[in-house]
């Protein structure tokens, strides 16, 4: 009886960990949403993780796509940058197949308390308006970094966040404007991708 009881249990606690949350998104999606390698059903989600600039000739863009029945699609985009003028540079765009940690790794994010607050902040609220700073230039400065990106989109809805050389911002900058716990959510939603 307790081997039944156990059984049923850890089926239940399964079934409850592949479920795909509904996600509280800010914006709303006008039109379709084509540049997807994959379409994108009701309820399911694509979590898009850019990694832009830095040295590369391209930008990295990973689609992870998260069904009802929490199988994941991963999918890695190879964008060469538009300014580099150089025609044996393509796109390519190929499917990857999830290592089990990788995939428990993206479901176990996907229904996280830090994605979930890291969905309370806009882009906006990444910079706090100080009146008497407002035009003065920013205090830190750091070229040839790479800028993150991450959008989630569910429903038609989408919430998009990005930042240029994050962590360097976060550890090294004092300046006032940045608001460093939205920042830091963001950081932490980042290196759940390492």
């Amino acid at each position: 009886m307790k081997k039944i009881l156990f059984i049923i249990l850890i089926s239940f606690s399964f079934i409850g960990y592949a479920q795909v949350p509904n996600l509280d998104l800010r914006n709303e999606i006008k039109g379709s949403v084509s540049d997807l390698p994959q379409r994108l059903n009701q309820n399911e989600i694509c979590l898009i993780y850019e990694i832009n600039g830095g040295w590369s000739a391209y930008d990295f863009i990973y689609y992870y796509f998260i069904k009802k029945n929490g199988e994941l699609n991963i999918y890695q985009e190879e964008r060469p940058h538009t300014y580099v003028k150089n025609d044996q540079l393509k796109r390519t765009v190929k499917k990857i197949e999830p290592a089990p940690a990788l995939k428990d790794k993206i479901i176990t994010l996907i229904n996280s308390e830090l994605l979930s607050e890291l969905l309370k902040y806009k882009q906006e609220d990444f910079r706090i308006r100080i009146p008497e700073l407002k035009d003065s230039p920013p205090m830190c400065r750091i070229s040839d970094q790479n800028e993150f990106k991450l959008t989630l989109i569910q429903n038609d809805r989408q919430s998009s966040y990005h930042y240029y050389a994050p962590r360097y911002y976060y550890e090294n900058c004092s300046d006032k404007r940045i608001n460093k716990p939205a920042l830091k959510k963001f950081i932490d939603v980042l290196d759940a991708f390492r």
